[in-house]
């Protein structure tokens, strides 16, 4: 009895195996062969997703992966990879699939203003699909910076040339294949490789700071203002962090050369650079100017310039005192990846900064970057 058993098991994994191959190669071979993709950078997900049915080649046996791509083809792709229902309607042949798009939460009708004839964005690609990703994100409440960042962070788009977003830019029937591609992957649990500079560029325009990407950190909201002194306060505009190890890093090219004011080379520190607004709220005439250093430090991280006076992040301006003055600074300093990680791994209180007498501020949440 058990053999018996054992043998129609078999027989019926056998069976059900069998009828999966033979589906899987009938997909295959039913798929229409396209002529111009062969050595293309997104060949494979461009058979990929005809094989599976998501996209289609032209009848000349082409696919045009250069070409533009309508906002109502690219809002078909992604809502048959959802699988999502459609129901007939009359007008044009999109309607079914704006209808459940917006039904499903991951497309707001005034984002075209019923232009969906148009050629779409990578903007208008990223709040598809950073929206089709996460049921939070489907509010229509959220900006278009933070659902850049969003689709970023999750690997769905990646940089162009350098890590540019290329917001404006019209999206190539590839590129909408290869994003398609990569929300199927998310859809069935798989991990995308995240661009960390196109990450980086995506936060910054969202946070004004890339720590998150950069360290898996938060910190409080910027821009924020503290005092630095009891007549001079500073508002944090900006913060970013470069990786001095990796010439691919973010930012890693306004960094031509590195002076550290101990001496030592700073070839595998973390550079710190925090674009800063001064201001005083009195007249000091007995100290004519200031600088952020003469202010404020932190015991650990050392102070640095960039003595080339080419670089975005290069100018360091004093504050004068003679009458009421702003003016914007960077301030940058470094830490080892050594000590950094013995810092991380510890949760220690890091970021924030004691003024020249016995007063601090914070910049997170108790000055940790971390969660325990």
């Amino acid at each position: 009895m058990l053999k018996r058993w054992v043998v129609a098991v078999c027989t019926i994994v056998l069976l059900f195996g069998s009828i999966e191959y033979v589906r899987l190669n009938r997909v295959a071979e039913a798929a229409p062969a396209v002529s111009d993709i062969s050595g293309h950078w997104a060949e494979s997900s461009i058979l990929k997703m005809i094989q599976l049915g998501y996209a289609n080649g032209y009848a000349d046996g082409t696919f045009k992966p250069n070409a533009s791509i309508t906002r109502a083809e690219f809002m078909k792709m992604v809502v048959n990879v959802m699988g999502l229902s459609t129901k007939d309607t009359t007008g044009k042949w999109y309607v079914p699939y704006v209808n459940a798009a917006v039904a499903a939460g991951i497309h707001q009708t005034k984002d075209y203003n019923g232009n969906y004839d148009h050629a779409i964005t990578r903007m208008e690609i990223a709040k598809i699909v950073a929206r089709a990703s996460n049921a939070s994100l489907r509010t229509g409440k959220d900006s278009n910076d933070l659902l850049m960042y969003e689709a970023t962070k999750r690997g769905l788009i990646t940089g162009l040339a350098n890590g540019d977003l290329g917001k404006d830019k019209n999206a190539t029937r590839a590129e909408a294949v290869v994003m398609t591609d990569r929300l199927l992957t998310l859809s069935k649990g798989g991990a995308l490789k995240v661009d960390k500079r196109a990450a980086s560029y995506a936060e910054v325009a969202y946070h004004h700071t890339n720590i998150e990407t950069m360290w898996g950190g938060k910190m409080n909201p910027l821009p924020q203002t503290h005092d630095f002194s009891y007549t001079v306060k500073g508002t944090f505009e900006q913060i970013l962090i470069i990786d001095l190890s990796d010439k691919n890093s973010p930012y890693r090219g306004w960094v031509p050369s590195l002076q550290k004011i101990d001496g030592k080379a700073g070839d595998d520190d973390y550079l710190i650079a925090m674009k800063i607004e001064l201001e005083n709220t009195k007249i000091t005439p007995t100290r004519t100017r200031v600088y952020t250093y003469n202010l404020i430090g932190n015991p650990y991280f050392v102070r640095a310039g960039i003595p080339s006076g080419n670089s975005p992040i290069g100018a360091i301006n004093f504050l004068s005192l003679e009458k009421i003055n702003k003016v914007r600074t960077w301030h940058l300093m470094t830490i080892s990846k050594k000590d950094f990680q013995e810092k991380r791994e510890k949760n220690w209180r890091l970021w924030y900064f004691d003024w020249n007498v016995p007063k601090s501020f914070e910049l997170s949440n108790e000055g940790r970057l971390f969660t325990k």
